[in-house]
């Protein structure tokens, strides 16, 4: 690296959470080493600790380091201790541990992992007793190109154990500076993460969460670091020795509450408590800094001259034939991209929907028809390419991977790729990796906030919000008096792009005669519906419309409960927490109309009719209204379910879960039909 000048760093944060990170000074001390394990770790009292906790994390402290290494540059030393209690054996599954190893790209040198411990610790006869793991038992696995696992499994595990393990990692890769996570799917009694940064360095630090720190705090220390420049052939190596104020930033959670996942939550990554580490740039001196997080335009550029990108654009002259075999010279640009489209999607399988980088080569994902979703998205894009198509990648981070902080260009935020296309004067985003996608849908994973289009001229902002998907449900059902079979109609409905689009997929993973037993099984057992039929199965493009026959079996009773809504009724709140810390995130904007036209059944009179309501949500962002009326022996009725917003604050989720709770409410209500002496 040969640095020549040191600057004081500057550790910039970014936080978006929905309640401030808070901050004690003075109060908690750092934890500098765990205690030995006495009687009292294995009986925990903590008021985030309940009886539904199978496990509970006592204590997870780690620590990064800068040491200079014998190749002329810095490495990285991160440390873990972790102490698990081990409450029933549902949590034993925290007992089989994986820890990535990143390998660098293609023939770099791998991380690497030492001073490794695990030890099971148990309660026999008033002594507590250590069973330590043999090393032997420490696998190294492979995950992908990239990460390596090193997997373990701690011995003699009984309930009421306590685990604990610790190892150090070093890195050469500075710019991977390890995230830490406070906060996990079961409680933490104690979570506490230690950075200390050579002066040179300038990292963009993002926290993520609404839990508050027991500390945070930031200091100077004066530091020296030692490194060693092993010099060219016949070149004697150099020492060279560096000091000045290096940042020790400490971080510290006490008593973290498990995160439950609650309906309509896009991804627990981005409430989890956690800090993220991106490396903007290195000050080797006044006159030479390297900026290694750039801005979008110079971004764009480096991304397509790397060959994951360069080869859309490269001598593809093998693709003509097999294009022509597809796409007629003679048609229109617009109906070139739908079939190149529709070819991929029909005739290949994507393997993994995570990465924006490919697998394997163009070649080798057209010949074996298999691939990632960026094999798959960026062959399309070459495709078209060949047919004097321009196209650009469009970056985006999933609903599971979490949002995407589009205030920097950070690559390693993304876990996805798709095509964007213009034609004439309409943009359409593809993604060729879904089969049955219509042509310029993006799957609901997709639809996270923003993508980041990958054109060094033109590094726009893609918008992906979901308020601005709306998914409306038209559902009609007539019956009429028979006078053989009783009363009889039909069921008729026509879904939304999206529920068409889950009833497609469900449908291939099942005979169409076992969707239908699925789909009827709501009924009670006096509905009989039979005869299903689905306009527009295979015709992706297009919403699908539900069709089937009803009848009805009254019997002889004299008084019949009878619910209007049949089986759509919602019968359950889906939003179950009295409060919530987060923001409820639905995958789309919902407007369902259900409608009922029935003839008051043959010996039966109405007796008792659901009243007339009508609620709206915050004023203007939902509207439920139920309207009914009995004339003539005709029973008429008009259920109306509104959302004007998929996304609703943590503020909002009361009102929210009220406005539900009065749906439920409503819709559980019956007409009550007496017989005619």
């Amino acid at each position: 690296m040969k640095a020549n000048a040191l600057l004081l760093i500057i550790l910039t944060s970014v936080v978006y959470v929905f309640a401030p990170f808070g901050s004690t000074y003075g109060q908690i001390k750092p934890i500098s080493k765990l205690d030995k394990i006495t009687a009292k770790d294995f009986q925990v009292s903590s008021p985030v600790v309940d009886n539904n906790a199978n496990a509970v994390i006592l204590a997870d402290v780690g620590s990064t380091e800068f040491e200079g290494n014998t190749n002329g540059d810095f490495s990285l030393v991160f440390k873990e201790t972790k102490r698990i209690l081990l409450v029933n054996r549902n949590g034993f599954d925290v007992a089989t541990v994986k820890v990535p190893i990143y390998m660098g790209e293609a023939t770099e040198e791998e991380e690497s992992f030492g001073n490794f411990e695990a030890t099971t610790y148990n309660q026999e006869n008033g002594q507590i007793t250590e069973t330590k793991l043999d090393k032997a038992s420490l696998y190294k696995e492979k995950y992908n190109k990239y990460f390596n696992i090193r997997k373990f499994t701690f011995p003699n595990l009984k309930e009421g154990s306590i685990i604990e393990y610790k190892f150090t990692i070093k890195s050469p890769y500075y710019e991977h500076l390890r995230n830490w996570q406070f906060q996990d799917e079961y409680p933490v009694l104690l979570s506490q993460y230690q950075v200390t940064i050579p002066p040179m360095f300038d990292y963009l630090s993002v926290r993520k969460g609404y839990l508050k720190f027991a500390l945070d705090s930031v200091a100077t220390v004066f530091k020296t670091y030692s490194i060693i420049d092993p010099g060219e052939a016949n070149v004697a190596s150099s020492i060279y020795r560096y000091s000045g104020n290096a940042t020790t930033a400490i971080w510290l959670m006490k008593d973290v509450p498990a995160l439950k996942l609650e309906k309509y939550t896009s991804s627990n990554k981005n409430y989890l408590a956690q800090i993220s580490f991106n490396l903007r740039s290195i000050h080797f001196s006044d006159i030479n800094t390297r900026y290694i997080v750039k801005d979008w335009f110079k971004t764009a550029e480096d991304i397509l001259k790397k060959p994951d990108y360069a080869c859309i654009k490269d001598n593809n002259s093998w693709l003509k034939d097999w294009i022509k075999a597809i796409v007629p010279e003679s048609v229109q640009d617009e109906d070139k991209v739908r079939k190149i489209y529709a070819y991929i999607r029909d005739n290949f399988t994507c393997t993994d929907h995570e990465s924006y980088r490919q697998s394997q080569s163009l070649k080798k994902t057209f010949q074996s028809k298999t691939g990632n979703v960026a094999d798959l998205n960026i062959l399309l894009m070459a495709m078209l390419y060949n047919q004097g198509i321009e196209s650009d990648p469009v970056f985006l981070s999933t609903r599971d991977n979490g949002w995407a902080n589009e205030s920097a260009a950070l690559i390693n935020q993304y876990n996805y790729v798709i095509a964007k296309v213009l034609l004439g004067n309409t943009v359409y985003l593809l993604d060729a990796s879904h089969p049955r996608l219509g042509f310029g849908k993006i799957a609901t994973e997709c639809l996270n906030g923003s993508g980041r289009t990958i054109n060094k001229k033109a590094p726009w902002v893609v918008s992906m919000s979901t308020d601005s998907i709306k998914e409306s449900r038209n559902t009609a059902v007539f019956l009429n008096n028979d006078s053989v079979q009783g009363v009889i109609g039909s069921y008729s409905s026509n879904l939304g792009y999206y529920e068409s689009l889950e009833t497609r997929n469900d449908i291939a993973k099942e005979k169409q005669a076992d969707f239908a037993k699925k789909l009827f099984r709501g009924y009670p057992q006096e509905i009989e519906a039979s005869g299903l039929t689905i306009d527009s199965l295979q015709s992706y493009d297009d919403p699908i419309a539900i069709n089937y026959n009803l009848k009805l079996k009254f019997g002889d009773d004299d008084i019949v409960y009878f619910n209007p809504l049949f089986d759509e009724q919602l019968k359950k709140n889906p939003f179950e927490s009295a409060e919530r810390l987060y923001p409820v995130e639905m995958p789309y904007v919902k407007n369902t109309v259900f409608t009922l036209n029935m003839e008051v059944p043959k010996g039966y009179k109405v007796d008792e009719l659901p009243k007339y309501a009508k609620v709206k949500l915050n004023d203007d962002e939902g509207m439920f209204e139920y309207m009914i009326a009995n004339k003539e022996d005709n029973i008429q009725m008009r259920c109306k379910v509104s959302l004007k917003k998929a996304t609703y604050n943590p503020e909002d989720y009361a009102t929210l879960r009220d406005f539900y709770a009065f749906i439920v409410k409503k819709e559980a209500e019956q007409i009550v039909f007496k017989k005619i002496k």
